[in-house]
């Protein structure tokens, strides 16, 4: 069974094994930092396979850090998830050691206890013999028959002895091809077991590594995706803020040159209504120089009814006179008025232009910032 560990016990094993130099390296640093970010969406304990994952992840965008380098990172942050199974292993490979030395004892003892009891067979057999012999010597004028009894009885005593010899060495053989047996099975099956288990190991590895690759890849093709869309869309908005501020730039041309040419206009306007103003001013003047002229000679030289008559000219002149500047003031009057209509319809053409500007104008809203 793996361990579990928490956010600061795995960033801790990647902490030590980069500072271990005293000096940590900004492609050290940089996976650091992404790690944590990665293992701080992740809520509760990390298995194995969740750290695998992440740090696979983490490795896809930093480009900087060799194959080297990370995979002794890994390794590191690995062994420690395997701790517990290493000492399962290691208990249990005691444990056949213990039962495989049990039983290579019980072999020994069943040995040594065969080879006491042939041990003791032999000895019985040659006390058998040594008997038989020292009867023979006593018997020695006995029949013929008696000799080949005894005979006999060494004989099938010896045969016994090879038998059981015999038996106790197959036995022994035997004991020790079973243990052998056993030890190799143990063996062949503890060596199947490791290399299941490093393939098994392999296939999750390479599976999550595929899954890793895959997602990293579809986040790269997201985000270049994503980065894309901004980029046109930026240019979209950079293309209409051009447009409508060459737009802008006409309509205030075309502003310019209509204000111009009615300044222009207004002035020639001025100009010429001043000249005329300026003239009948003169003639007025003169008329008046040759009226007071003509009557100062007048009053000279007529009578009391020419003195009238005159007096009555000079009324008339007089308000010939007033109608004339009445009719000035009219027209004064009527240049101011058609200067504030070209005023007003100026400031109603400005204000239709500002209008459609305003309608035309394309809001964009501005970039989130970038996360640091």
């Amino acid at each position: 069974m793996s361990d579990e560990l928490n956010m600061t016990e795995v960033l801790t094993l990647v902490q030590d094994f980069i500072t271990s130099d005293g000096v940590i390296k900004s492609e050290h640093r940089k996976f650091y930092q992404i790690l944590r970010t990665k293992l701080a969406l992740h809520d509760g304990m990390f298995n194995q396979y969740n750290v695998e994952q992440f740090m696979i992840l983490a490795r896809t965008e930093i480009l900087e850090l060799s194959d080297e380098e990370y995979n002794e990172i890994f390794n590191v942050v690995m062994d420690r998830f395997t701790l517990s199974e290493r000492m399962e292993n290691e208990a249990r490979l005691e444990q056949e050691l213990v039962i495989q030395s049990r039983l290579r004892a019980e072999a020994e003892a069943k040995v040594y206890s065969e080879t006491e009891a042939r041990m003791r067979a032999e000895q019985n057999i040659i006390e058998i013999t040594e008997v038989t012999e020292i009867r023979v010597e006593s018997e020695e004028n006995e029949s013929v028959s008696n000799e080949v009894d005894v005979n006999e009885i060494i004989e099938s005593q010896a045969r016994m002895r090879a038998e059981q010899e015999a038996r106790a060495v197959a036995e022994a053989r035997r004991i020790t091809e079973e243990t052998e047996r056993i030890n190799a099975e143990n063996e062949a099956k503890a060596k199947i077991e490791e290399e299941k288990r490093l393939v098994a190991e392999a296939q999750v590895r390479a599976q999550l590594e595929g899954d890793a690759r895959k997602r990293a890849e579809e986040e790269v093709r997201i985000k270049i995706e994503e980065e894309t869309r901004i980029k046109i869309a930026e240019e979209q908005r950079l293309a209409a803020e051009a447009k409508l501020k060459a737009q802008q730039a006409e309509e205030q041309r075309k502003l310019a040159e209509e204000s111009a040419k009615t300044e222009e206009e207004n002035r020639l306007a001025k100009e010429q209504t001043e000249k005329l103003r300026l003239a009948e001013e003169a003639r007025i003047k003169a008329d008046e120089e040759a009226h007071l002229k003509m009557v100062e000679e007048a009053r000279n030289i007529m009578s009391e009814e020419q003195r009238l008559a005159a007096e009555s000219i000079e009324m008339a002149e007089l308000e010939e006179q007033r109608k004339l500047e009445e009719e000035q003031k009219l027209l004064d009057d009527e240049e101011k008025r058609l200067a504030e209509e070209e005023r007003v319809r100026i400031a109603e053409q400005e204000a239709i232009v500002a209008a459609e500007l305003a309608v035309n104008r394309k809001v964009v809203p501005d970039l989130p910032p970038l996360d640091d």
